[in-house]
This record gives C-alpha cells, structure tokens and sequence, in this order.
C-alpha cells in the first residue's frame, strides 16, 4: 500500500516520503497513530508543498542555531556562590540556572533541556559544558563556580550573611 508519511518514521523514511508498506502495517499502526496518510493524488500534491516548507524552515533554523552558536562559542559564566571551606556548594547549579545566566548575560533564551549536563554542579571550580542547539548544532560554554568572598569573610568574623549574589 502506498502511504505519504507525516512524521519521520525509523528504518521506513522521514516526513514527506512516499513509502510503499504492506497494508496491515499502515491500517493497523501508521494511519491510527497519526505517522501516515493515504497517497491520493489530492494528499501527494500536499505534501510536496507541505515538504517544501519543512525544508525552508529547516533551513531557517539552522541559520538561527549557528548564529546563537557562534555567539555563545567560547562564553564564560562566573557563578558566585555560598560554599563550605572545601570548596563544596551549599546547594548546587542545576542546567536551569545556566540557562537564566545566559539569558540574563548574553539575552539569548536557550531551553534548559539544550543544556547537556549529566549531574548538577556541586563542586566550587571550572567546567566545560555542551549546549545541543539544533540536531547537529553545538557549543561549549565555561561554567565558573566561585566562592562568594562576603560569605567567606563572615565566616572568618563569626558573622553570617544570607544573601548570595551571582555575576
């Protein structure tokens, strides 16, 4: 049976393609599952407009990503934070706050799910880490976690202070 696909589909074709697939297949879990329509020439003309526009908008975002990219390439972000004297975080720095540090340093909104981070930083130091902008699209931006030096100097005077900044 000939199909038109509306999602990509593994190991069978990407959006827009014509496919011929055997017809339980397609009756029983293409079509229902919203993956494919029937190629009547009425749907094949769709596509191939609707296939046009996915390639131009495809296009767009590519451009978008390389440029928000090559902006963020090489970026350093300088987190002051409270932490013990050995350099371990009262808290940590989760991929949200790295992305509401670069919203607020560089005006670029990146989604937080963009940011690869195996495990929240814990730990005072420098850290490299990869942002996947768009499918093959990456960067990496430095994380510098800093002890807050107010902090630590009410901690040498016997005074606390519960406010923490970051740059």
């Amino acid at each position: 049976m000939k199909i038109i696909l509306t999602k990509d589909v593994d190991k069978i074709g990407s959006f827009g393609d014509i496919v011929n697939v055997k017809d339980g297949y397609a009756k029983n879990y293409l079509i229902p599952n919203g993956m494919a329509i029937f190629a009547t020439p009425g749907n094949i003309k769709q596509s191939e407009i609707l296939k046009k526009s996915k390639i131009k908008m495809e296009a767009k975002n590519m451009k978008e990503a390389s440029d928000i990219a090559a902006e963020l390439e090489g970026t350093k972000l300088i987190f002051k934070v409270k932490s013990s004297p050995e350099g371990k975080l009262y808290g940590s720095i989760t991929n949200k706050d790295i992305a509401e540090k670069i919203l607020s340093f560089k005006k670029i909104e990146i989604d937080r799910k963009k940011i690869e981070l195996e495990d929240s930083l814990k730990e005072t130091g420098t850290y490299e880490i990869e942002i996947k902008l768009y499918k093959d699209i990456k960067c990496n931006v430095t994380i510098s976690i800093e002890a807050d030096k107010k902090q630590a100097d009410a901690e040498e005077s016997g005074t606390t202070e519960s406010e923490s900044t970051e740059e």
